[in-house]
Parts: C-alpha cells; structure tokens; sequence
C-alpha cells in the first residue's frame, strides 16, 4: 500500500480516492491485529508498521510519554531515526503533541519553530504528521515522517488518528489484561496455600481420629458391666461421629489434591473401572447391585484422581436408590469430536431438575446424614478433578427413575499443569 513520496509530494488525496478506501480498508485489519496483543511489545510492532503503510510515509515511529520525557520506543523508516533514545517533553514536537493533546501536520519541519532541529538535521526528514495516543490524556504519540517537502492531508491525518485511537484501546486492553493475569496467578497461588494447609491439617488429624475410633471399639468389646441403652446410644452416635468425621477428612485430603496433577500417564478406564468393583465388593454384595462396565477408552491423566471420579459416581449410582430396591448401574463411553464422553447410568432415585446444578457444590446434600451418609464433597471434587484434565462434568436425570452421570476427558493430552 505504500506509495512513493516523490510522487505526491505537495498532493492532496480526496477522500474518495482509491486510496482512501484501500487505507480504511487496511486499518480494519489492523484493528484486528490489535484486538489479539497480549503485550506492550506487540503492540508496538503493529502500529509502527501500520503507521507506514496506511500513509504512505517514508517512517514512522511510536513514542511513549515517560513521566516529563518523550521516549521513541519503536520505529520503521527507511533509515534510523530516535529509536531507544529520550527526548524532554518541552523540546520535541511529540512532546507538543501530547501535552496539547492534538496532531501536528508540518510540511517543512526546518521553519516550525516547535522542531528542534538540530535532531533533526542527520535524517531523512523533511515533512512529518504526529498524532496523540488518548486524546483525553495522551499517553504516546505516532509519527509519521516524508523525505520530500509535503502537506500531509487531513485523510491521512485521519486515518493516523483512527490508528491512535484503536492503539490506545490496545494499550488499555493490555494493561488490564496485566492486571487480570497478575491477580489470577495471586489467586492460584492462594488456593495453593489453602490446598496444602487443608492436606497437612487433613492427614494431621487422621492419626488422633484412628486413636479414638479403636479406643471406642475396644471400649465396646470389654465387659464394662451392665449399662443402660441410652449409655448403648452414646456410644453409638460418638462411634458413628468418628466414623463420619474420618471419612470427611479423608474427603478433604482427595479434594485438596484434586489441586495439582501428579503422577500423568496412560490411564485404562476400564482397568480403573474393574479395580473400583472389586474394591466396592462389600456395598455391591449387600445391595445386590449388577454392575455392567462397557468399552472405556485409555486416556492419558492421573489416574488417582480419574480413579476417584469414577469411584464416586459409581458409589453414588449403588446408594441412592429406593429402599427395597436393586441397583443397575451401567459404565459405558463414547467419542464426541476431540473427546471421550463416559457414562454411569442408574436406576435410582433421580434428581429434580432444581438440583441438577447444586449438587456439584461443596458441602451439598439433597438428603439427611441418616438416609443417605456422605461428606457432600464427593461430587465437588470430581469436577475439580476434571477441571484438572480439561474436562467437565454433567448430568441427565429424571425423578423416581433413573440419573446419567457424564464426564469429558480430551482425546489428547491436556496442556494443565499440577
């Protein structure tokens, strides 16, 4: 798009002209570019190019204001000009732009008395256009700069000052951008925190919960002497206390590892899936439960955490079930696009449509301790841990019927970090 300066030198450009409409047209997709900068840097590097190509010019630089000093931080021209170097406010013409707050369109810079000539005089500058970043408070300008004498014209002004304008959204962009990335990499660091202390506190109180459980049991198998039922209920309900209160720790100590991605690898779901039969072998014989495991993929995860995921919906799909009746629980998977959907289908108690969102946050329970025991954590933490993997979790449940429980996992490696 460039042009030769020779060509128009002492030209105006109307603004129907083709090149009007090619600049507009060109300034459009530099207001793409910068809508995707993620830096100082890359802003920079757009706007200097584009500075020169939407005009025409021979250079043009990008100059940021630095507390009462111009600074030239980036340049494209046909030969040196300032870049890296500092300017004081009151002695260059960007400066002027800046604390005026307005462009600056000069065709013979050696005659305006605002140009300190002297840097000049070793460039090829003979004419120039500059224009604030932020006209409200500018923080920078642009520069546009001619090796022969010429009026730059108001379209190209124009179109200089839609690139400010556009640029200094970026820079604002950029900056909360910043912010945002510092305040999330803060609050990763303190959910870090909160996770460690939450597992060393976790594993420091199960050692004193064992102590008393045996205590407890021992108490009850020594021949105490006749005591009455309400001493038979005491004991019962501390047992029972202990016994809830240990599983809750140990819900706590998955949940805050659920924080980091340890040991990643190949994971056989199905193996995972059998594994967790065999270990829920007590629960399935009581219940009579029939478990049913299908095709289940490999993917690559932790397979402690996928492990416990797939350990809690299949838990879950046993215990909430009508009394009297004989859980079905079927493991199945399917491939959607780039991941792997799996499925664990009940015939239980279903959900009301009011709860199929609630039941994923910490601490929630549909039903009392005595009907259906449980931490309320189960859930929560599997969908942390999926998280974790790049994954999400969902389910599909219709009351007094059935619940399907579907968890995502990507086909190839997620790009998390423990």
């Amino acid at each position: 798009m460039a042009r030769a300066s020779e060509s128009h030198a002492h030209s105006a450009i109307p603004a129907e002209s083709g090149w009007y409409v090619e600049a507009m047209e060109g300034l459009v997709g530099v207001v793409q570019e910068l809508s995707h900068a993620r830096s100082l840097d890359k802003i920079t590097e757009i706007t200097r190019h584009a500075a020169r190509q939407l005009t025409g010019a021979d250079g043009a630089t990008f100059v940021l204001r630095d507390g009462d000093q111009c600074f030239y931080a980036d340049e494209d021209a046909i030969s040196p000009l300032w870049k890296g170097r500092r300017f004081p406010m009151d002695i260059c013409i960007s400066g002027w732009v800046m604390l005026n707050a307005e462009p600056a369109v000069i065709d013979d810079i050696y005659v305006d008395p605002r140009i300190p000539a002297d840097a000049y005089r070793p460039t090829f500058v003979k004419s120039l256009a500059m224009v604030p970043i932020r006209r409200g408070a500018p923080i920078g300008a642009i520069g546009t700069y001619w090796a022969v004498k010429r009026m730059p014209t108001p379209e190209e002004v124009s179109i200089l000052q839609a690139l400010a304008d556009t640029t200094s959204v970026a820079i604002e962009n950029v900056t909360l951008f910043d912010e945002l990335q510092r305040n999330v990499k803060a609050l990763e660091e303190s959910n870090y925190e909160l996770s460690r202390f939450a597992w060393v506190a976790s594993h420091d109180l199960q050692e004193p919960l064992r102590t008393i459980h045996t205590q407890l049991e021992l108490l009850q198998a020594k021949n105490l002497g006749p005591l009455d039922e309400a001493a038979h209920n005491r004991l019962r309900l501390v047992k029972d206390g202990t016994s809830r209160l240990r599983h809750l720790i140990q819900s706590l100590l998955v949940h805050a590892r659920a924080e980091r991605m340890e040991a990643t690898g190949p994971v056989d779901m199905a193996e995972i899936a059998k594994g967790i039969v065999t270990d829920l072998g007590t629960q399935i014989e009581e219940t009579g439960a029939e478990i049913v495991i299908g095709d289940l993929p490999t993917v690559i995860g932790d397979p402690v955490l996928l492990g416990r995921v797939l350990q809690n919906l299949i838990s879950n799909a046993i215990k909430f079930q009508a009394p009297g009746s004989r859980p079905s629980v079927k493991i199945d998977s399917k491939r959607s696009g780039d991941e792997w959907v799996i499925s664990v289908t009940d015939n239980g108690i279903g959900i009301e449509p009011e709860f199929q969102e609630k039941i994923f946050g910490h601490f929630q329970r549909l039903h009392s301790q005595e009907k259906y025991p449980g931490a309320g954590l189960g859930l929560a933490v599997s969908k942390k841990a999926l998280a974790r993997h790049g994954g999400r979790l969902w389910v599909d449940s219709t009351p007094n019927r059935s619940s399907t429980f579907y968890f995502s996992l990507p086909t190839a490696p997620h790009g998390v970090e423990g």
